[in-house]
């Protein structure tokens, strides 16, 4: 990759890219590899068990990467496509990632407990389910817990309530919901202003540390924004008892030196690698062997990818949004389904609209970063691949939601 390619990049990137040397070496490194991170994810596929320590089981299970799924829609932008919802499932796997997230963004509960049932249908003995916890009681999670246990999930992302008057209140609050699930749970590192009266992190930090003493809290999931002083202080309270579910590449570097980094809690991370490429796990091993340099120079041939993905985040994740489409696009290059959304009736600063430019700058990116691309047309993306293979076409479609043709 040379200088010329980076200046295709949308976004300066966070260092100077190191250029052919590290390249070299990089390679050198991923051949040298045994893959293990994708052979083990698909050997350590089985859910917590009763009786035995859930923290273990995390250790043992969550390694590698976490993604997610969105939704695949047939032409109507309602109904589900369930051929394009296992394609995404087995891209998923032929990744090695250890777990998937079935998101249901813009879909009503009835079709996303039908998505869940379809993924984990794909997903049985090849790859682990995550669900999400709402903030709220016991009672009101009640429900989607249950249902989340029957579908076959392994484990949850749990979210604090920030509404809650103290943090005795937050804390029993998840603790009923926890000490009721046989779900392992990974707490949720998202700050929020009404905490800062409590700590000024935005953290519930004392209600994590207590939390961290049950055998079925696992991990925690680090957002994206998360400034690294906070990330600081959430390590040194638990990270000698939870998993440190990093999503900021650079960031796991400095964390690696201290704590164990073995996993990266549910991001995008398909979005930056390829099945023949998926240099995110190969670097997450490295970090879990201690062999920190060797990852450093991994890192460094696939920076203008990372950096540009994060910036491309940042604007949205800021106002609450997300690029969903953009993310789809770049899963779909490699392999992934593809498909639009269901308007999600936002602004385009929560949930930015593909562009013609972008999508060639993807495209240009990925080749260039080494990755295999599909040749099918953009059409193929609007539909679905799934749906485009049945013959669907663009033309079929019932509108062109947060998509610039």
């Amino acid at each position: 990759m040379s200088n010329n390619n980076n200046a295709i990049l949308p976004v300066i990137t966070r260092r100077q890219f190191i250029g052919a040397s590290s390249l070299a070496s990089a390679a050198f490194i991923t051949e040298g590899m045994s893959m293990t991170t994708s052979a083990s994810t698909q050997e350590t596929h089985s859910k917590p068990q009763s009786g035995k320590s859930h923290k273990a089981w995390a250790k043992q299970h969550l390694r590698g990467g976490e993604v997610f799924i969105l939704p695949s829609h047939q032409a109507d932008l309602k109904s589900l496509d369930e051929d394009g919802l296992r394609r995404d499932v087995r891209h998923s796997i032929a990744q090695g990632f250890c777990s998937i997230m079935p998101l249901n963004t813009g879909i009503d509960v009835d079709t996303y407990m039908h998505m869940n049932s379809v993924i984990a249908d794909e997903a049985k003995n090849k790859i682990l389910m995550v669900g999400v916890i709402r903030p709220g009681s016991w009672q009101k999670q009640k429900a989607n817990v249950r249902a989340l246990e029957r579908q076959g999930f392994s484990h949850a992302l749990m979210y604090f309530n920030p509404e809650l008057q103290s943090l005795d209140e937050i804390y029993q609050q998840m603790r009923e919901i926890i000490e009721n699930t046989s779900l392992a749970i990974v707490l949720y590192v998202r700050p929020n202003k009404k905490i800062e009266r409590f700590d000024p992190t935005g953290l519930p930090l004392d209600v994590f540390d207590k939390l961290a003493e049950l055998d079925n809290v696992v991990a925690v999931k680090f957002t994206q924004e998360l400034r690294p002083a906070a990330a600081y202080a959430v390590a040194k309270r638990v990270g000698d008892r939870l998993l440190l579910g990093v999503v900021d590449l650079e960031m796991m570097l400095p964390l690696s030196l201290k704590y164990k980094v073995q996993w990266a809690a549910q991001w995008g991370i398909d979005s930056l690698q390829s099945p023949e490429k998926p240099w995110v796990n190969q670097y997450l091993e490295l970090l879990s062997l201690g062999k920190n340099e060797q990852a450093y120079d991994l890192y460094w041939q696939y920076e203008p990818i990372a950096s540009a993905f994060y910036a491309m985040q940042a604007p949205s994740l800021r106002v609450g949004g997300h690029p969903w489409l953009q993310i789809k696009y770049m899963k779909w290059l490699t392999g992934g389904n593809g498909g639009l959304l269901s308007d999600l009736h936002e602004s385009p600063e929560h949930i930015p609209h593909l562009t013609p430019q972008e999508r060639a700058t993807f495209r240009h990116n990925f080749i260039n970063a080494g990755f295999k691309v599909t040749d099918l047309p953009d059409e193929a993306f609007m539909v679905g691949t799934e749906a485009f293979k049945r013959g669907v076409r663009a033309s079929d479609l019932v509108a062109t939601p947060q998509y610039i043709v």
